[in-house]
């Protein structure tokens, strides 16, 4: 399962956002059970972009030139870049914000800060620091806030500054929770027993507008992999790793 270690993670993180939000005790396998039965789901709480969506290192052998020769426009890879930063990508997310209106934006990594506040124009939106102390080490948390929405940025998943420990990611779920409501996750008021032997099977899709307004987004700055198969947001629930999830 190392493959899909940072979606773990975001379902841990997830799972004790929902025990904060309705109040109940955080089981100990709370987590997996989110991860098999409502991380990404199409009801779900949470959605996941990438600012850059191509993956940095395809299989970490092959170059980027190689991987996308023949391809004009994503060569040299400062070119692709700038094509996300001034085309049709940034664009797109901010669009997709303004759509939803997610009361909680978590973008991953402070080292892509400056991209975060281009793509979803925060520029002039006075921020605070926060700074999250479950246990010896303290997290910095950058928050902006506009409207209804308020985006965390965060350490990223994984590396010796990031959120790795299960104390650290219940802290961060607890901390995003208590901005949430109860009525964010009446799609898993109750979280089943995971049976191994069975997979989620995916249902038929229901009419765009049916569709709860998702609480979370999840943002990073570059794909690496696609999501488990079934559970699909189709683009909006792509992840990778560049760290690497605007």
């Amino acid at each position: 399962m190392a493959k899909w270690f940072g979606h773990q993670c975001v379902a841990r993180i997830m799972a004790a956002a929902r025990a904060e939000a309705l109040g109940v005790r955080l089981g100990d396998n709370d987590w997996e059970h989110y991860y098999w039965g409502h991380l990404y789901s199409p009801a779900g709480a949470e959605f996941r972009l990438s600012l850059f969506p191509l993956p940095a290192h395809v299989d970490g052998r092959t170059t980027w030139s190689k991987a996308f020769r023949g391809q004009p426009e994503l060569i040299p890879q400062k070119r692709y870049v700038a094509l996300c930063r001034e085309g049709e990508r940034f664009r797109f997310i901010a669009r997709t914000c303004e759509r939803w209106r997610p009361k909680v934006v978590i973008c991953l990594s402070h080292r892509h800060t400056d991209e975060y506040i281009e793509a979803f124009s925060l520029d002039g939106v006075a921020g605070e620091e926060h700074a999250l102390r479950p246990a010896d080490q303290a997290r910095r948390l950058h928050l902006f806030t506009r409207g209804d929405t308020t985006w965390i940025i965060c350490p990223a998943i994984g590396g010796s500054a990031g959120m790795t420990s299960q104390v650290q990611l219940d802290a961060f779920g607890k901390f995003i929770g208590a901005r949430l409501a109860a009525s964010d996750f009446r799609h898993c008021l109750e979280l089943e027993t995971h049976e191994p032997a069975t997979r989620p099977q995916r249902q038929p899709e229901p009419h765009r507008e049916r569709y709860a307004v998702p609480p979370v987004a999840v943002a990073e700055r570059e794909i690496g992999h696609r999501i488990r198969p079934g559970l699909a947001w189709s683009e909006a629930a792509m992840t990778g790793n560049c760290e690497t999830y605007a």
